[in-house]
């Protein structure tokens, strides 16, 4: 009985915490730079520019392209914008006589912020997912232009995104490889690496990507162009805003389907120990970030288990997901059976 009770409360859900929801809500690496008649002025300019376009970031953030193509991009006064915001930061603050640059990390208030967009008529996607961790690496380009690369990822913001970009240290380097990059990965919470291998001819710069991850997980995420101007900086950070919009997008897809096309299944889970089970447990609540939903125990003995849960997608595409997270699905004519891979 005590074995039955320790099986069931593994697979307790546990409730996200109000902090890593309000995190959904920061906005870090927002680019300041504006010039006035004296630097009270500028600094004064430089915060309402960096606001508003903290808040148009968010927008982007939990709302879907598709309403935001249709609607539009809200337009709030400055003081609602304003309002909006409990508290900012500044980092690498510079200034001049008459200017003022540095990077905002701007706190909003979600529940000011999701009722202006409802009354706009924008659904909220604001469900986080597991953080993905970023390798940019570099072919034939300048180390400064290395640098670059690895500052725009590193001062994005990108980590409070829907799926956290979070980067890797500088001595993971080589092809993509999910054997070396989970050990990086793995104290982040990472569920698989992106390899980013940028590239420049002449005015012209593209990174490569390929996602790399556990059970064998090797994505092409196609490649994302940007032309380079005086501002290489700059430059680099609309690159990796490509990448980045694409990875967000792909994601609330994800959960924007999951909303309309769900379907319900039984399976029956069969392990051989304890820690098989809490493997194939941990493979079901990293598949619950992405297709899955609502798993709930139905029956419990020693050496199995009848699970039930909603999914989105056909059978090929849920078995290829937990078999990403290290689970086999076997379809059996009395239904799916669920197993640990063998390490």
């Amino acid at each position: 009985m005590a074995a039955c009770a320790a099986l069931v409360c593994a697979l307790t859900p546990v409730p996200a915490s109000a902090q890593a929801r309000e995190s959904v809500y920061t906005v870090s690496g927002v680019r300041i730079d504006a010039v006035a008649d004296n630097a009270s002025a500028a600094r004064d300019q430089a915060f309402a520019a960096g606001h508003r376009r903290g808040f148009e970031r968010l927008v982007r953030r939990i709302t879907t392209p598709e309403e935001l193509a249709r609607l539009g991009m809200p337009n709030p006064d400055q003081s609602t914008v304003e309002r909006m915001v409990s508290s900012f930061d500044v980092a690498d603050e510079r200034r001049s006589g008459t200017r003022y640059l540095g990077r905002l990390t701007l706190r909003f208030l979600p529940n000011a912020v999701q009722t202006h967009l409802r009354n706009a008529g924008f659904r909220i996607v604001d469900q986080r997912t597991t953080p993905m961790l970023i390798v940019p690496l570099v072919t034939d380009v300048t180390p400064q232009a290395l640098e670059a690369w690895r500052q725009a990822w590193e001062q994005g913001g990108y980590e409070t995104e829907l799926v956290p970009l979070v980067v890797a240290p500088r001595d993971l380097v080589g092809a993509p490889d999910w054997v070396a990059a989970s050990r990086y990965a793995q104290p982040q919470g990472a569920g698989s690496a992106l390899y980013l291998d940028l590239r420049i001819a002449g005015d012209q710069a593209r990174a490569t990507a390929i996602e790399v991850g556990p059970n064998g997980l090797r994505r092409d995420r196609g490649t994302a162009q940007a032309r380079i101007s005086n501002d290489l900086l700059g430059s680099l950070q609309a690159l990796a805003d490509q990448v980045s919009d694409r990875i967000q997008s792909d994601w609330k897809a994800r959960l924007a389907s999951a909303a309309t096309q769900q379907e319900r299944v039984s399976a029956t889970v069969e392990y051989a120990s304890l820690a098989e089970w809490l493997r194939i447990k941990a493979g079901l609540e990293a598949a619950a970030a992405t297709m899955i939903r609502d798993i709930r125990i139905e029956a419990v003995a020693r050496e199995g288990a009848l699970v039930s849960f909603s999914y989105v997608g056909d059978r090929q595409s849920l078995a290829e997901e937990l078999r990403r997270h290290g689970v086999l699905v076997e379809e059996t004519a009395s239904g799916p059976v669920l197993r640990a891979r063998r390490r």
